[in-house]
């Protein structure tokens, strides 16, 4: 396991988004601040349009927005086959590099309602947006597993030096295109074993349904689930993440390092601030010398964060609080 090279506009890195957009997406996830209660689809979208914006946010320089990433995002729900799923300007684009990513956004002004001395507060922010909540039809996840792997064995031809391809995939159930668990673990592998001369690609699944049940994030063992034969599904298909992962993992989760010798890459049953830092850890790679990142907080989740360096030595350098789920 390498995982060492750093990011930077002559060795850049690729983030791949995999976006369930069945109909079962249209489910209500949870209230947000104001007890409104919004659907798992809006709560991906959200989460994921803030995560573009802070990526963008990392590689902002004095000149501009540096060229450090591509991104692409698939969406498999919206038809019977999945399909990138940019919205505006970048809609039918695949990868997309990250400084046409910031030029393309789409503004909007937005209301949102928070509490303050016992007072409702209506406050006006801006967000970027670049997907918009989808939940219309089946779940193809199989084929958009095999949608990502010719994009990314495209770009792994093009980059074989980078730091390997980072694929996280949200979901909030089973994909039927399979006729088994084995076909989709196969499928899975063989995009995994995708690699650049700096290790394989890193396949993250995020797996949302919103309610009561425990949340569990980066488990470190097959003990640690539900006995839901799919979660132990994901486990088993997602990647065994680097050491510098699990070293900022440790520090986020207050695990202790040497009885974590290996974390796997996904989440089960996560509610929406797990959703966050699972997102927030699985992008966060190392960008020149040292850069300055905060994670997006969407409106309606009661979440804080204090970033005190970035991410690139070994050792961690970050502390995040997360506060409740609003």
């Amino acid at each position: 396991m390498s995982y060492s090279q750093e990011i930077s506009r002559e060795c850049k890195g690729v983030f791949l988004f995999m976006i369930d957009q069945s109909r079962s997406m249209n489910k209500p996830f949870g209230p947000d601040r104001s007890g409104k209660m919004v659907s798992r689809a809006e709560v991906v979208a959200n989460a994921l349009n803030g995560t573009l914006e802070e990526l963008v946010n990392r590689c902002m320089r004095d000149e501009g927005v540096r060229d450090y990433f591509d991104i692409g995002i698939i969406g498999y729900g919206r038809t019977n086959r999945p399909e990138f799923c940019w919205r505006g300007a970048l809609a039918g684009r695949r990868l997309i590099p990250i400084p046409e990513v910031a030029a393309k956004a789409e503004i909007e002004d937005v209301e949102i309602e928070t509490e303050m001395r016992g007072q409702v507060l209506i406050e006006r922010i801006t967000l970027s947006r670049w997907i918009d909540p989808v939940g219309v039809d089946s779940t193809p996840m199989n084929a958009a597993f095999g949608l990502a792997y010719s994009t990314l064995a495209e770009w792994v031809r093009d980059n074989p030096d980078s730091f390997p391809p980072v694929v996280i995939n949200i979901t909030d159930g089973m994909a039927n295109d399979v006729n088994s668990d084995a076909e989709l673990l196969a499928t899975a592998r063989k995009l995994t074993d995708l690699k650049t001369s700096d290790g394989n690609v890193l396949l993250i699944n995020c797996h949302i349904a919103g309610g009561m049940d425990a949340s569990v994030v980066f488990p470190a063992s097959v003990a640690e689930l539900p006995r839901d034969p799919y979660a132990k599904l994901l486990f088993e298909m997602s990647s065994e993440l680097s050491n510098r992962h699990r070293a900022v993992i440790c520090e986020v989760f207050d695990r202790d390092p040497g009885c974590t010798p290996s974390i796997k890459g996904m989440a089960f049953n996560a509610d929406a601030v797990a959703l966050l830092k699972l997102l927030d850890i699985g992008t966060r790679q190392a960008i020149g010398p040292s850069a300055a990142m905060e994670p997006f907080l969407p409106p309606g989740i009661e979440a804080e964060a204090r970033i005190e360096d970035s991410f690139v030595l070994e050792e961690p350098s970050v502390r995040i609080e997360y506060g409740d789920q609003g």
